[in-house]
């Protein structure tokens, strides 16, 4: 009646679960993920930042009242005077500095574009892992399952053998053991699945994965793929890194701005007043207009300005030589993606052969053991061999696609 009631509890338990596919993960992920979010805030950012630099080409306006009340007056002075103001300024020559600086936020922006999509792409990966990582130990957890019911069917014959006095007590003892490493292999086995669960679940920006499922994987991994090495200059790091560079020349030659003249020019319109209410001060126009030119030139700035440019000039090499450094990680990342493609397919195959191999073992084994011609050692060891083939078959087999994706991910296909 118990083992009834357990079967209902469990159907009702597998009903409330809802399959969910690799692709609704990923799309999951790339809603949720919360490296992805800070990865596009982090665009978003830089945009404004380009804009900003925008607002250095047009005018800018400006509103001013003033108002002072004097207990002593100076001679020429009144006692209450106000005055208001509407000024336009423009600058008209900034040293090219304006420019320079549109244009690397502007290199900036773009860069922050390809770093943003790098990121969803290893995000992207990270889940594929993440959700290989969690069939593969329940791959794990199952195998532990099955491992632990051959020990019990054998431990329940062994019981039966040692009353009819066939094995000894010693025998009956070591299957005992091993059937409860066995056991232990399965709880194991399912604290790791459940650690696995919450990996993803944090890469899914906390989605709730209790009631899910995770369906197999669909894609065939049997197929021999072709990759192209000349893919790689295609990496959305090396093309941030080549806008970033950019950024750092148009400063350099910003930088050198200092040694220029500013010429700024601005349009007043003023009303004054001989009390808080403007307009009608005694001696004063009602309204001035004043057009004023402002030319200005630093000779010396205590050599901080050729400083300024020393350090540009660094930052516009040490870019240079991230860039190539990013080139030669990317290509190392492909040469290792590579060969790890490369074993996983070895793998495979030799795990596929040493699964049909010990499956094969385990049943002669069982067979002869039937017919007393095997002890339990012998079928304990038949079966830590098929559950070890098992094993590193479901590892093969997943590491097999983790390779594939891990290229893709690497020419960014």
């Amino acid at each position: 009646m118990k083992k009834i009631k357990y079967l209902v509890l469990s159907s009702l338990v597998a009903t409330n679960l809802f399959a969910i596919s690799l692709d609704e993960v990923l799309n999951i992920s790339l809603e949720k993920n919360l490296d992805i979010a800070i990865s596009n805030y982090e665009y978003k950012e830089s945009k404004e930042d380009y804009d900003k630099s925008k607002s250095a080409f047009l005018p800018k306006a400006d509103l001013s009242y003033s108002y002072n009340n004097r207990d002593k007056l100076i001679t020429g002075q009144i006692k209450e005077d106000s005055t208001a103001s509407a000024t336009i300024s423009y600058n008209l020559f900034n040293g090219f500095s304006d420019f320079s600086e549109l244009y690397s936020s502007k290199y900036l922006k773009n860069a922050s574009r390809y770093y943003f999509n790098a990121k969803k792409q290893d995000i992207i990966l990270d889940t594929k892992k993440a959700y290989i990582d969690y069939l593969n130990k329940r791959k794990n957890l199952q195998t532990q399952e099955d491992a632990y019911r051959l020990f019990e069917k054998q431990y329940m014959d062994a019981q039966s053998q040692y009353a009819q006095g066939i094995i000894s007590r010693n025998d009956l003892l070591k299957v005992e053991v091993n059937m409860l490493n066995a056991k232990q292999s399965v709880i194991q086995a399912k604290g790791a699945l459940n650690i696995s669960s919450y990996a993803l679940s944090n890469i899914l920006g906390g989605y709730d994965l209790s009631n899910e499922k995770l369906d197999e994987l669909s894609v065939s991994t049997d197929k021999n793929y072709a990759y192209d090495i000349t893919l790689l200059e295609n990496r959305s790091e090396i093309k941030a890194s080549e806008l970033s560079l950019k950024s750092k020349k148009e400063q350099s030659f910003g930088s050198k701005s200092a040694f220029m003249p500013k010429v700024d020019a601005s349009l007043s319109y003023n009303k004054y007043g001989d009390d808080e209410n403007i307009g009608g001060r005694t001696s004063y126009p009602d309204t001035q207009e004043v057009v004023n030119v402002t030319a200005s030139w630093n000779l010396y700035n205590g050599n901080s300005d050729y400083s300024e440019i020393i350090k540009k000039n660094i930052q516009v090499k040490k870019a240079v030589a991230n860039l190539e450094k990013v080139r030669l990680n990317i290509k190392l990342q492909y040469q290792n993606a590579l060969s790890s493609y490369d074993v996983a397919k070895a793998n495979f195959e030799t795990s596929k052969l040493a699964l049909d191999q010990s499956k094969e073992n385990y049943e002669i084994v069982k067979n002869r053991f039937k017919e007393g011609l095997s002890d339990n050692t012998d079928l304990i060891d038949a079966n830590y061999l098929l559950s070890a083939a098992k094993e590193n078959y479901y590892k093969a087999y997943y590491d097999k696609y983790i390779s594939i994706e891990t290229l893709n991910r690497v020419l960014e296909k």
